[in-house]
């Protein structure tokens, strides 16, 4: 029996599973593996905690989780001939709850890995229900059935696959990696299986994760993730990844919709690894190092009965002078649009942050519907930016989720109620969308409405409410929204269907949003998207999906419409321009940085377009108030997805105080320093 193997033939494969959904999710893992025998694999690596779903909660907490989880993984154990399998699932060991990876072959549990670098931060919070492994930690784990396993840093050995170890999610990003311990111990292969949720740009990173540890440790990387939208507000892409010696040899498809499971598998030249690390001489001094206890106790070595070779042959890899620089190319996993023809261009690497954007944002809509058994969506169409982006993101949703055009009409509904106020410019924009679309538009006028409000509130109250009275201009703008938000309600709930809020993360910042009016849904898609990405993102569509609509949508300046025309409303005059507002937005949340470290950094690059140093520390001002002042109104907000580097989503995201002092001596520090400038001046 050989443990040095020259190949192995190994698989790994992203999932689309639901927390606490027991049979389904047992099911699609019976699915993979299958799908991997046939395919002659001998190794197949599934996502993280893939028997319960990720984001299982304070679901954790109850013990029927633990007892279902291995209850599932027993009656896959029977189905595991010929095959090593990963199965993540959550373990009780001394009354503390483990994320844990089981290693299964043969109808056989081999041992248990647990997580030792817990996600938290952000909008990670594992230290909540789990403890973290300790590396020196090596014991017996006491299963429910009253087996034994070891349990801890295990070093598995198979014939055919020889030796391989595992590292969970988070443990593959931090510094300290158990996956170089086991590479040094003799580990050819090293296995990652993850929960990786998206954000713009995190797949790049994770790609180049991935090759820089497979070159680093001279090992095949092995990488898994979950796709869909599970039990939160995160949406997961599903990268999928084989790696070899510093080259990604296989990567799978990201954000599919159609199939639950994305797999690649590959024959892996392990002999090349080994004659590499013999060639290097940094590698023997690390291994000296090892044997002296410098990396720590050693791995506990667990041997696998029975044969996983593979007689498939080893494929040449593209040598890399033949490599392109199309996107095709620098980012394989989104391949698939253009072989479908769903896209009217063949896409650019300057496309791919878009892109991606649409892609998380279409698939956590159609993960959210689905999971949760809504058919019909509903929505404002007020003819500005927001709501036209909501609009056409569940187009392309539908579009990609193989609804055809004839059907969208019964399953989409979009409604424009204008006032007064309201201009025809918006009205036609609405109209001229919704039917591009295939949506069922209607409109109504609701002055009407809001005179009899008024009436009412004059007969309640005595005050007779006029734009002629400076203090009445919040709730004459007001009422107009809250209205088309009860209006709205009415559809949604006659149409059975979701109603989508349009607000987004620059409005959500400042509480430029009416509570109960344009807040008003079930779901907000945007609500991480900041508005100045939202201007980009609709010319870039108009442009590679050919909406003609969004046209005079982009012609149009952002208004709310809700003061007399004459005075000429727009967001930007009522707020301040929105490349500014997303700067401060960034800075003072994302940096953490107090309101003279923003003016500092900001000044010099934004001093031409303010007539002096006090007007830009104005706006710093307005803005840090409104986003002290207006946090009680994210509290209200509807759930969002997650999909830029920072989100305000007070429950996962900016956890900030209802009630505080709004950074009033903070405030008086900027002061003194626009002062200190004017004297110098």
């Amino acid at each position: 029996m050989t443990f040095s193997p020259k190949t192995a033939h190994v698989a790994s494969a992203s999932l689309n599973q639901t927390v606490g959904d027991w049979s389904g999710n047992r099911t699609r893992i019976l699915t993979a593996i299958g799908e991997a025998r046939s395919r002659g694999a001998r190794l197949l690596l599934l996502p993280e905690l893939c028997i319960p779903g990720y984001s299982l909660g304070d679901r954790l907490l109850r013990r029927g989780t633990l007892e279902r989880s291995w209850d599932s993984l027993q009656k896959i154990l029977p189905h595991t001939h010929g095959i090593v399998v990963l199965l993540g699932l959550p373990i009780s060991h001394r009354d503390v709850l483990y994320n844990g990876v089981a290693v299964v072959a043969d109808g056989r549990i081999w041992g248990i890995v647990a997580k030792e670098n817990l996600a938290t931060g952000d909008v990670q919070y594992e230290n909540r229900w789990y403890g973290a492994w300790a590396p020196d930690r090596q014991e017996t784990y006491v299963a429910p059935d009253g087996t034994e396993l070891p349990i801890g840093r295990l070093l598995f050995q198979a014939q055919g696959l020889g030796s391989f170890g595992i590292e969970i999610c988070e443990d593959g990003w931090k510094g300290l990696r158990p996956g170089s311990t086991y590479a040094l111990h003799g580990a050819r292969i090293v296995l990652n299986p993850s929960a990786s949720w998206f954000v713009l740009g995190k797949h790049r990173i994770r790609r180049d994760m991935v090759r820089q540890v497979s070159r680093e440790d001279k090992t095949v990387y092995m990488y898994s993730s979950l796709v869909g939208c599970d039990a939160t507000r995160l949406v997961f892409d599903g990268s999928v990844f084989i790696a070899h010696g510093g080259e990604i040899q296989a990567e799978g498809r990201r954000f599919i919709f159609h199939e639950t499971m994305e797999m690649v598998d590959e024959v892996v030249d392990l002999s090349r690894l080994g004659q590499s690390r013999m060639e290097e001489g940094s590698w023997r001094q690390q291994v000296d190092d090892l044997e002296e206890g410098h990396f720590g106790p050693s791995p506990r070595r667990i041997v696998i009965d029975g044969n996983y070779s593979s007689e498939k042959p080893l494929v040449a890899p593209t040598p890399y002078w033949t490599q392109g620089t199309t996107i095709q190319d620098v980012d394989p996993s989104l391949r698939w649009l253009h072989e479908q023809g769903w896209l009217s261009r063949a896409p650019k690497e300057t496309d791919l942050p878009y892109l991606e954007l649409e892609l998380a944002l279409c698939l956590g809509l159609r993960e959210y519907a689905a999971k949760c058994g809504i058919r019909r969506f509903v929505l404002a169409l007020s003819g500005g930016r927001d709501s036209a982006m909501v609009a056409v993101l569940i187009h392309r949703m539908l579009h990609y989720d193989g609804v055809k055009s004839a059907e969208i009409a019964d399953r989409f509904f979009t409604a424009y109620m204008g006032t007064d106020n309201s201009g025809s410019a918006t009205q036609q924009a609405a109209a001229s969308l919704a039917e591009e679309i295939g949506a069922t538009h209607y409109e109504g006028e609701i002055q009407s409405t809001v005179d009899t409000h008024l009436d009412v509130i004059e007969a309640m109250t005595g005050t007779r409410v006029s734009w002629d009275e400076p203090s009445h201009d919040v709730p004459l703008q007001n009422v107009q929204a809250r209205l088309r938000g009860s209006l709205i309600w009415m559809i949604a709930n006659l149409k059975n269907g979701l109603l989508l809020s349009t607000s987004n993360k620059s409005e959500a910042a400042v509480g430029y949003a009416t509570m109960d009016g344009d807040t008003s849904g079930g779901l907000s898609p945007i609500a991480d998207v900041p508005k100045s990405m939202i201007s980009h993102w609709l010319r870039w569509a108009s442009e590679i999906h050919g909406y003609e609509a969004l046209r005079s949508v982009l012609d149009t300046p952002a208004t709310a419409e809700l003061r007399p025309k004459d005075q000429g409303q727009t967001d930007e005059d009522d707020l301040m321009p929105y490349d500014i507002l997303d700067r401060l937005m960034f800075h003072f949340v994302q940096l953490g940085q107090d309101p003279l470290d923003i003016f500092q950094a900001l000044w010099p690059a934004l001093a031409e377009r303010y007539e002096g140093p006090q007007a830009f520390a104005d706006h710093i001002r307005k803005f840090v108030r409104m986003l002290c002042f207006a946090q009680w109104k994210r509290e209200r907000f509807a759930i969002s997805f997650r999909v830029t580097a920072f989100d305000l989503d007070p429950k996962t995201g900016f956890r900030f105080p209802p009630v505080q002092a709004p950074f009033t001596e903070e405030l008086q520090d900027l002061d003194a320093y626009i002062q200190t400038l004017g004297s110098a001046t």
